[in-house]
């Protein structure tokens, strides 16, 4: 059943068959060819792994972060980020970093920042001096932060398929989320150095203080957000509940969005939510037979067999998030990979936080690769610039993101510091 399983799953991705769908006919055909099964079970398992209460936090999150992203919200983001690292070498690279840092505490996903971010950032930066290719590759990797950061949609996913405290692993990217951060706007700097852009001024501390009043009602969602859910007073779902509520009332009491927009917004949300839950109920069956057909055992015991190092397992794994980060989006390759990679983790005492992070942020970078790159795409098409020229600067960039991601998975403090610190 497992080669079935296999083989019928890569038939159908080179044919272009939507990854959720070919997860869920290659359990399909699986079962049709074994036989010792019956197919009714198929809808039951796929019903079974999507009711779950904390899943009900992915379209709250995802309608909150719509509903900020009115007028005015996006903007002020930029105007704090640009009063606080706008006068760099690179001047508004670094606006783009720090813009998707504090505007990933709102969306929760990566491809709503490449296009929010992106759409207002990428011309600037080209009036500024950047090659069109190089300001997409900026924004690109910037956009990778928003699924790091907290809130985050596939934390939320992970917790829910792991059993893990949501709270926790949404404090658990912000050590990895800062230090992605920092490492791209060192390549900025060290890019900005090659090229003849424009400066700018440093700005004074009234106007960076009027920036962060601006700013100040964007920036209370993920404190209502994480602050909630780590004080007691509410689980992630009623989290986004909260966060819902508040980025309605926001938005009707400033007059920054109508009944229309806000109506827009909530079908915006359900066309995604709904992606995301058949993509998690196509892995759902696929995982249900890897499972049952004993892989993470017999993995985990062919490791144990190979090697008791632990380091050279997290290479190994690291290795495997990034070939399959290449060829599958990064939720359903996490759907997939993680049933199988957490028993493994916890085999030879990898902290599940940790791991976790490692997971995550390595099957993201598959958004920045051909032939899914998903986020160059976005930018490329804002840039109006043909996505082969981005080629040239996105490697170094990823390079940049791969070493941090084994920085990440070596040094578990990075990951573990928020967690702790806050209880």
């Amino acid at each position: 059943m497992l080669w079935t399983l296999v083989l019928s799953l890569m038939l159908f991705i080179a044919i272009g068959m939507p990854i959720a769908f070919s997860m869920g006919l290659a359990a399909v055909a699986a079962l049709l060819i074994d036989g010792s099964v019956p197919l009714i079970v198929l809808p039951q398992k796929m019903y079974s792994s999507l009711d779950s209460f904390p899943l009900l936090a992915i379209p709250l999150f995802i309608l909150a972060g719509s509903v900020m992203n009115v007028g005015g919200i996006t903007g002020s983001l930029i105007g704090l980020a640009r009063g606080l690292v706008g006068h760099l070498r690179g001047g508004l690279g670094h606006v783009t970093i720090v813009t998707n840092v504090l505007f990933s505490t709102i969306s929760g996903s990566a491809a709503a920042s490449a296009a929010a971010v992106g759409s207002m950032l990428i011309p600037e930066m080209k009036k500024d001096g950047y090659r069109p290719e190089d300001a997409a590759v900026i924004n690109a990797a910037g956009a990778i932060l928003g699924p790091v950061i907290p809130p985050s949609v596939v934390m939320v996913i992970y917790g829910a398929m792991t059993g893990l405290s949501i709270g926790t692993l949404l404090l658990a990217g912000i050590g990895p989320g800062i230090l992605i951060a920092l490492i791209m706007m060192a390549a900025v700097y060290v890019m900005a150095g090659r090229s003849t852009l424009k400066s700018h001024k440093r700005a004074s501390l009234g106007e960076i203080a009027r920036a962060a009043r601006d700013a100040i009602p964007a920036l209370v969602m993920p404190a209502i957000i994480v602050g909630g859910i780590m004080s007691g007073l509410f689980t992630a779902t009623e989290a986004g509940v909260i966060a819902v509520a508040y980025g309605i009332a926001y938005a009707l009491l400033t007059r920054r969005s109508t009944i229309g927009q806000l109506i827009s917004n909530l079908t915006e949300a359900t066309i995604v939510s709904s992606s995301i839950m058949v993509i998690l109920g196509g892995a759902a069956l696929f995982g249900w037979i890897v499972a049952r057909e004993g892989v993470p055992v017999m993995i985990a015991d062919w490791l144990q067999a190979m090697t008791s190092q632990p380091w050279i397992v997290m290479v190994l794994i690291l290795g495997v998030l990034l070939v399959v980060g290449i060829f599958i989006e990064p939720i359903p390759a996490m759907v997939m990979l993680v049933p199988v990679l957490q028993p493994i983790a916890e085999s030879y005492g990898f902290d599940p936080y940790h791991f976790a992070m490692v997971v995550v942020f390595g099957v993201l970078l598959g958004s920045l690769t051909p032939p899914v790159a998903v986020l160059v795409l976005i930018t490329c098409k804002i840039a109006k610039v043909d996505v082969n020229k981005a080629n040239g600067p996105l490697l170094p960039m990823f390079l940049l993101l791969v070493l941090a991601l084994f920085v990440i998975a070596f040094v578990p403090w990075i990951s573990l510091i928020a967690p702790r610190l806050l209880g």
